[in-house]
């Protein structure tokens, strides 16, 4: 069951009056609910949404639980510096801070997608280079996935909530394909966009994939596609998967670097996505073609 909180609690974190609250509860901008007792109740996400739409400054993150923004006070003048903080705090292992940055970077606004493509990323390509020179940096690379796993999975507990009747997007990564990273950060953008995301994981056979979205009447798949393997096989199981999907109109979108070298014409059926951006953007314009309102990001 999702944390409530009362609007007193709420305006102390943003310091703001009250009133000023209650005024927005009962002009609609912010939703509550009303206990037995009468008394207005706010849930967190409810809240998180609220402080991103607002562009409030929070300014005391512990009453609302959100105790490892409240250990730091990040002042970022560029992404460049979000980079580098990112990189450091990753390469270091120091998961509380990488876990308030990303809090931190969405309660300011920026989307899932674009946390995912720069910092996150930036990170972890330059991490991934370290085993290159050390076998050491295997250790630093699997401890960074780990931790860049745990933010991504408690931004996903600050994220609105999708209604009981929302379409389905279903995905994995690829059947070769290791990285539980890349699924799991699409499974958070299409979450965003108001999909109700079922992620398969790692190392799923196409035949998997299939009987999934038949089972959820998937709106979309995704499929990520990231380890170093044959990407015309890639190609190829995709497209067969589009293939066996279309009759129920399921929207098919792959991304990964082992798709590189492979044409969009090579994927009859099925979109390519370079990016959590692009793939944002597909996601968006699948559930605006379903007539269905998104999930405010």
């Amino acid at each position: 069951m999702s944390r409530s909180i009362s609007p007193k609690i709420l305006a102390r974190a943003i310091g703001i009056s009250e009133s000023s609250l209650k005024r927005w509860s009962d002009d609609g901008v912010l939703s509550a609910v009303r206990t037995a007792g009468g008394h207005r109740r706010i849930t967190l996400q409810e809240s998180v949404r609220f402080i991103r739409a607002m562009n409030a400054t929070l300014v005391r993150p512990d009453l609302l639980g959100l105790t490892d923004l409240a250990a730091i006070g990040p002042d970022w003048a560029s992404t460049a510096d979000v980079n580098k903080t990112m990189h450091a705090a990753l390469e270091a292992g120091h998961a509380a801070e990488v876990r308030a940055m990303v809090q931190a970077l969405y309660l300011g606004g920026w989307s899932p997608a674009a946390i995912f493509d720069g910092p996150i990323k930036w990170s972890m390509i330059e991490i991934g280079k370290l085993w290159l020179h050390a076998e050491w940096g295997i250790v630093v690379e699997h401890r960074a996935t780990d931790i860049c796993i745990q933010a991504i999975n408690q931004l996903r507990f600050l994220a609105p909530p999708r209604s009981a009747t929302a379409p389905v997007a279903v995905g994995a990564a690829a059947e070769h394909d290791p990285y539980m990273l890349p699924t799991l950060m699409a499974a958070t953008v299409v979450g965003e966009c108001g999909f109700l995301d079922v992620n398969l994981g790692t190392i799923t056979p196409p035949a998997v994939l299939i009987n999934a979205a038949k089972h959820y009447q998937a709106k979309l798949v995704w499929v990520a596609a990231s380890a170093a393997q044959d990407g015309k096989k890639t190609a190829t199981d995709v497209t067969r998967i589009a293939a066996e999907l279309r009759a129920q109109g399921t929207a098919v979108v792959v991304g990964g670097q082992s798709l590189a070298q492979v044409a969009s014409s090579e994927l009859p059926g099925v979109v390519l996505a370079f990016s959590m951006t692009e793939l944002a953007a597909f996601a968006r314009g699948v559930m605006s073609g379903l007539n269905v309102a998104a999930t405010p990001g």
